[in-house]
């Protein structure tokens, strides 16, 4: 009896995660894949990030209310026009200035903001990320596979 009931405890717990993605996208028309790029800004503290390029129909970016990719979440989104993506722009943590005051003293350390512990939902591969849209009251998440690693820009200052 303990057994059963174990295995129907990992059953359900291994469940959870697959229920949450109500669509999967996985092919796209040529020439518009869904593709990764990170960058880093030239002067030291200038930033460093990824930008998501996701050939969505741009109508659906009112809809969408977050971008789950790579263990990071992000509710940024701007539109490419020339060739109809939506970006989902990732902030990292390389290239940054603190945003902390060390010392020797700890009083002197007060008002640090403490590191975000965000919960990631989902387990993706590299290749994956998960969009989160709002329908008519209805919070869905579709799966987006397929997306493909540029190589990095190097800016001279933070992208716009």
């Amino acid at each position: 009896m303990k057994y059963i009931s174990l295995l129907l405890v990992i059953v359900i717990m291994g469940s959870c995660n697959s229920q949450k993605i109500d669509n999967t996208l996985s092919s796209f028309e040529e020439g518009y894949q869904p593709y990764a790029q990170s960058w880093t800004g030239g002067i030291p503290g200038s930033g460093s990030g990824i930008n998501l390029f996701l050939p969505l129909d741009t109508t659906v970016m009112q809809q969408m209310e977050a971008v789950y990719f790579k263990g990071m979440i992000t509710q940024t989104f701007d539109i490419k026009d020339p060739n109809g993506y939506i970006i989902a722009r990732f902030k990292t943590d390389f290239n940054n200035k603190p945003d902390m005051n060390m010392n020797l003293e700890y009083e002197e350390e007060y008002g640090n903001k403490p590191p975000a512990n965000q919960k990631f939902p989902f387990e993706l591969e590299d290749s994956e990320a998960v969009v989160k849209f709002s329908r008519d009251g209805k919070t869905t998440y579709t799966l987006i596979t397929g997306i493909q690693t540029r190589p990095s820009m190097d800016l001279p200052s933070r992208p716009q």
